[in-house]
């Protein structure tokens, strides 16, 4: 009778352990993608995917960043008429600037998207260049 029982304990313990593992992997892919146009005030989490409009910090690791964290204009990167503030606070890479691809996290308050700490991802342009082929390398 007491195996049966730690059975039961043990069985129940690894299917709560294992439903919050599920929920934890998951738990990234809820938040939607959505450019500068899409993002709405609310309570909704979103992953902002746009690039960095011009006049955004030159130096945002350095003293570009002060206590309330640095402040950009994201715009979308099939309409650059829309767009959207950004606060975002925390480490910001050395690829950040203008005309680069970025993705953060956040929520919409007002009329800026205020972003979640260390959400702050900058995507690399060459990375997603094909490679030229020999004969126009030289051209």
């Amino acid at each position: 009778m007491r195996s049966k029982a730690r059975f039961t304990i043990a069985l129940g313990l690894a299917a709560l352990l294992g439903g919050a593992l599920v929920w934890m992997a998951i738990g990234g892919s809820l938040e939607t993608y959505a450019g500068p146009a899409q993002v709405r005030l609310g309570d909704q989490t979103y992953r902002l995917n746009g690039v960095v409009s011009k006049g955004a910090p030159t130096d945002a690791a350095a003293e570009a960043i002060g206590a309330d964290g640095v402040r950009f204009k994201v715009q979308d990167k099939d309409d650059a008429t829309k767009t959207v503030w950004v606060l975002y606070r925390g480490v910001v890479s050395d690829t950040f600037q203008a005309g680069r691809e970025i993705v953060v996290t956040g929520k919409m308050q007002g009329d800026t998207f205020v972003a979640r700490r260390d959400t702050l991802t900058t995507k690399c342009p060459s990375k997603f260049r094909g490679k030229k082929s020999p004969d126009t390398q030289g051209a």
